[in-house]
């Protein structure tokens, strides 16, 4: 059996680069030693990926393109991610998957988009922003939005010096707490999210992605609303409701769905049902 085909039996991975993003962060470049790679993968979806003798974790893909390799960006935050966090280039691990619905980028071509991110929910947004500027052609305007507590914890530095020099994207970058002598040579303005989205040139005919911490949504969709932008052009990933990946643990059941199953992507139209899933109303 193809191991492609079941979403219960992982596929051979090995790690081939570890680069250090932040305290407690890393991104992980992962050989898929399968033919064909996971060449279903989208921006938005998530994989699950197993150590042996330890167990496995949800992870989101934040790579755009997905064949004979992946990218996966971990914050060590329990005991699968801290074994990860103990491997070296060259072991190996396994991955099933990918698992629920990414971003709607067929119903995004021939539109405007602002990509907006909190924390580590910018690893998800990068998958969608590296696979919007692969097919630059198919999109309109570009805006990418990303915040986040302390400026030593921004990640993809690197990439993001390259993401400010483009001319075909908009670039905010925003930090409650700007440290001096740490600071990123990127351009960060003191603030948060929403001071970002209300700096941004955004219409009401934009489409939106969001994905960040749950207490960020709320304001974030009050932000757009401001702006004129119906309920139905906003598009969050509840990633952090991720467990089993085949909604037979419970742990994502919200409001009588698996967000593993219908998710991790909803229009924010699909949410005014399940208030447990985001307080946006």
């Amino acid at each position: 059996m193809n191991a492609l085909k079941t979403p219960f039996f992982p596929v051979h991975g090995v790690i081939r680069s570890i680069i250090e993003l932040a305290a407690d962060n890393r991104l992980f470049e992962i050989q898929l030693q399968e033919p064909n790679g996971l060449p279903r993968c989208r921006p938005g979806q998530f994989v699950q990926l197993w150590i042996p003798g330890v167990g496995e974790a949800p992870i989101s893909v934040c790579s755009g393109k997905v064949g004979a390799s992946m990218e996966l960006c971990v914050r060590r935050a329990g005991r699968v991610t801290s074994a990860l966090f103990q491997m070296q280039e060259g072991d190996w691990l396994g991955l099933r998957g990918p698992y629920g619905n990414g971003f709607p980028v067929e119903l995004f071509e021939g539109k405007d988009l602002v990509l907006i991110a909190g924390g580590l929910g910018v690893a998800p947004i990068r998958s969608l922003w590296q696979y919007l500027l692969d097919y630059r052609q198919k999109f309109g305007r570009l805006i990418l939005v990303y915040g986040m507590r302390h400026s030593i914890d921004l990640l993809f530095r690197a990439e993001f010096q390259v993401l400010l020099r483009r001319r075909d994207l908009d670039v905010y970058i925003a930090a409650e707490d700007v440290v001096g002598p740490q600071l990123p040579t990127v351009s960060f303005q003191l603030g948060r999210v929403t001071d970002m989205i209300k700096l941004a040139q955004i219409t009401p005919g934009f489409q939106a992605a969001v994905c960040g911490p749950p207490v960020m949504y709320k304001y974030v969709v009050q932000e757009l609303r401001a702006k004129g932008m119906p309920d139905s052009n906003i598009w969050l990933s509840l990633e952090r409701h991720m467990k089993c990946g085949i909604g037979k643990c419970g742990h994502c059941y919200v409001g009588g769905q698996f967000t593993c199953r219908a998710g991790p992507v909803f229009r924010l139209n699909d949410l005014q049902f399940l208030p447990e899933a985001i307080e946006c109303a």
